[in-house]
């Protein structure tokens, strides 16, 4: 029955993945900080704050902009446990496989700091090698502080500039931008469609259960569902093309029409100048000059 538990599995993370962005709709729709802001400028704050971010070279400087980003959420009426769970939930999981490895001395050579084995020798193959002594080294330790800070915190301003905003207005800002309208168009429909697939899949999946009086062998259930995965990717191409044809048909000529209005209120001047000054005061902690 472990093909079945996969299957469920499978279907509850559909479900998950559009309960999530249902929620993250409520959060755009709360009046807060973040929400009230023009949406180009909310972009090309967030932008630069993580720019920011990737060219400091202190972890300290890092965590302090993780800090503000855990003001913002709190002002912005995002709870802080649901925020920081929905961040570092993903941040081990990608920055793992990376970040372990570089840990040792067999990636990262320096200042020993744990012993974990010894070898009877040391291995070269060509330009790699693996020395007698296995340990994690300093310097390893520091990278992997860095690279874990540096995504947690640009994670973090992602996903707090899509919590606290709607999609269609995200779009609307990127076209205001000048963002080649192909990527927008592209996003946009991405998004649009993906919860289309997502009802395909649990109806598939609904259906086969519907129909099924004892469990099938694995092997069975492995053809269904490669098959199922085929169906799936012929039935994406097909719809592409239904609602292509649709649109041109209603007067698409490569550009899409939206309802808001842009307007730069005080609240937005406001929030420049603090974001100028907090990026300011982060650029010389970075530096040194408060030492």
């Amino acid at each position: 029955m472990s093909h079945v538990k996969f299957l469920d599995k499978t279907l509850l993370a559909a479900a998950q993945i559009a309960e999530q962005s249902l929620l993250s709709e409520v959060f755009a729709r709360r009046m807060g900080l973040l929400q009230i802001l023009d949406i180009r400028i909310k972009l090309v704050s967030f932008l630069g704050l993580i720019v920011l971010v990737s060219i400091f070279r202190t972890p300290q400087t890092i965590w302090v902009t993780y800090g503000f980003c855990l003001v913002l959420a709190s002002i912005s009426r995002v709870p802080l446990w649901f925020f920081i769970k929905r961040v570092w939930f993903f941040v081990p999981l990608f920055s793992a496989a990376i970040v372990l490895p570089a840990v040792l001395n067999v990636i990262t050579p320096g200042e020993p700091l744990l012993v974990l084995g010894k070898l009877s020798r040391s291995y070269a193959w060509g330009p790699y090698s693996i020395p007698a002594e296995l340990a994690v080294t300093r310097q390893g330790l520091t990278s992997a502080i860095m690279l874990v800070s540096r995504v947690s915190t640009s994670i973090s301003l992602a996903v707090l500039l899509t919590l606290t905003t709607k999609w269609a207005e995200i779009f609307s800002g990127l076209r205001a931008l000048f963002v080649p309208r192909v990527f927008v168009v592209t996003l946009n429909m991405t998004e649009r469609y993906l919860f289309v697939l997502l009802r395909l899949i649990q109806d598939m999946y609904r259906g086969r259960m519907s129909r099924t009086v004892r469990p099938f062998a694995p092997a069975v259930e492995r053809n269904w569902t490669a098959s199922r995965i085929g169906v799936t990717f012929k039935k994406t191409v097909e719809m592409g093309d239904d609602v292509y044809k649709a649109m041109l048909s209603r007067g698409f000529h490569g550009e899409f029409r939206t309802v808001n209005r842009f307007c730069i209120t005080a609240v937005d001047y406001a929030w420049m100048l603090t974001v100028s000054i907090v990026a300011t005061l982060l650029l010389l902690l970075d530096r040194g000059s408060f030492r």
